[in-house]
């Protein structure tokens, strides 16, 4: 069993570890309590912000798909960061 990351904070919220303390929280819950295998992630390359903070959280980057989805009217690339679940391997 895998999922799908997707996460949003208000801009006045940002830098203060909200996420950060967000996403363990339920990155524990899906892994303990849902059996999930690993949690997926696809950001684009110049979102640092976002990069740094599932690197932070432990996840790795698996590989890069171009032109993976259109935002605004134009395709863009992103990296696809992968968490296991290290309790089941």
């Amino acid at each position: 069993l895998s999922a799908f990351l997707g996460y949003k904070l208000d801009e006045a919220r940002r830098g203060r570890g909200y996420m950060t303390e967000a996403l363990r929280a339920a990155i524990g819950v899906a892994f303990r309590d849902y059996g999930l295998h690993r949690i997926e992630a696809n950001i684009m390359p110049r979102n640092a912000p976002s990069v740094r903070l599932v690197r932070r959280l432990g996840f790795e980057r698996e590989g890069g798909s171009p032109k993976y989805l259109r935002i605004a009217g134009a395709w863009e690339d992103h990296d696809h960061y992968v968490l296991r679940n290290r309790d089941m391997e």
